[in-house]
């Protein structure tokens, strides 16, 4: 089942997440369902926040490709390794339809983490992938992608930001 992804300014967006401490069947269907949203959506990720859950998940399509999608479901996921080299790349989040900004992300990236089967493993992604992965942390953590805007973007998201005040 597609979930209804949450918009910026929903206040779910900007709570912690909490741990899983147990993989249950409810669990197992919220996971199927986050793959499915993900993957309608066109995104690269999605974080249970997003869709109004407050655990420690997201998915991440480690393909790249929209066609062949490969989900790779992250529970709890710990960074061992953050790169201090970074790369600037543009980066938008399903939170904030048609909002793209260059966001400053370490270049590699080691996280441990259990999947949907409780296995525990690590990732070990560089580039996009490391981007994305912070991404999702971020969201986990109740941090946005905006908190990361550098200034010569600022008037784009202020921009972005006023445009929702005139919609509501």
């Amino acid at each position: 089942m597609v979930l209804s992804i949450k918009k910026y300014p929903e206040k779910i967006l900007r709570r912690k997440a909490e741990p899983v401490e147990k993989i249950t069947n409810d669990l197992i269907v919220l996971i199927d369902n986050m793959i499915e949203t993900m993957l309608a959506e066109d995104g690269l990720g999605l974080a249970a926040n997003q869709v109004g859950v407050l655990k420690r998940i997201f998915i991440i399509n480690t393909s790249l490709d929209k066609k062949n999608p490969e989900p790779l479901v992250v529970i709890n996921p710990e960074i061992i390794f953050k790169d201090e080299k970074e790369f600037i790349e543009e980066e938008g989040c399903l939170s904030f339809p048609e909002l793209y900004l260059k966001i400053s992300r370490p270049e590699k990236v080691k996280i441990q983490a259990v999947d949907n089967y409780n296995r525990s493993y690590v990732l070990d992604v560089s580039g996009i992938l490391a981007k994305a992965v912070m991404h999702e942390i971020d969201h986990l953590n109740g941090t946005l992608f905006i908190d990361n805007v550098r200034p010569e973007d600022r008037p784009i998201l202020e921009k972005y930001l006023e445009g929702l005040k005139i919609e509501k």
